[in-house]
């Protein structure tokens, strides 16, 4: 980390007033600002509402708000949930795109641009998604952004940060020089040693539990998601 943009100094010099950590007790606040791994942070509107708005409803309030943000040096992606199955991904010099999800199938449409540089991808399964982004600066970045989206708990701004770049600058114990949680290809790879060889690549760090329980002969729960690649 080069730089550290504090959301909430700058929401509140924008006018806003904040609930963040580690005052997270204002209920009269515009906005909640959770900052995530330093490198990403979910926003939250409308905080009187009872049940989840998405962008949609929230657009003529908050248009004007989304368009400073994304104009920030510090951020890379915004992404706006408009449904429990769909989104749309922002940035300031390469447009934007739709993505959305239905039957575990993903699509990726750039509408004026390509966020994520894979060009247009149609109904592609997990599988698929992953080979087509995993060579790209945001490897599986359909299937990240449509689980996070499709979370409940998920904001309705969510913004990933440029290189160098993280969304906290006060109540740090220690100067922090590096970070994690965007979605760029230095924080999505994790490096993975294994003393036996897979019957396939492995993908994802969901897919290590399973594949532990299936290394020692134990029946993986229903529950359990990922895949064993043994």
């Amino acid at each position: 980390m080069r730089e550290h943009e504090d959301l909430v100094a700058l929401l509140t010099e924008w006018g806003y007033t904040t609930l963040a950590h580690p005052w997270a007790f204002d209920t009269s606040a515009d906005i909640a600002v959770m900052v995530s791994g330093n490198a990403m942070t979910n926003l939250y509107l409308d905080l009187e509402l009872k049940t989840r708005p998405f962008w949609p409803a929230l657009a003529p309030k908050w248009s004007e708000l989304t368009e400073r943000l994304c104009g920030r040096q510090s951020v890379d992606l915004m992404i706006l949930p408009t449904s429990a199955s769909g989104c749309e991904i922002h940035t300031a010099a390469r447009g934007s795109a739709t993505l959305i999800w239905k039957e575990w199938k993903y699509s990726y449409r750039p509408v004026n641009g390509d966020p994520l540089g894979v060009g247009e991808l149609e109904s592609l399964d997990d599988g698929e998604a992953y080979d087509a982004t995993i060579d790209s600066d945001y490897p599986d970045a359909l299937i990240q952004i449509a689980h996070l989206v499709a979370s409940p708990r998920s904001g309705d701004i969510i913004l990933s940060a440029a290189r160098d770049w993280d969304y906290r600058a006060r109540y740090e114990p220690i100067p922090h020089v590096s970070s994690h949680g965007a979605l760029h290809r230095e924080h999505m790879l994790v490096p993975l040693l294994l003393n036996r060889v897979p019957t396939r690549t492995p993908r994802r760090t969901v897919d290590v539990m399973p594949s532990a329980l299936a290394a020692l002969g134990i029946t993986a729960p229903k529950t359990l998601e990922g895949v064993s690649f043994f």
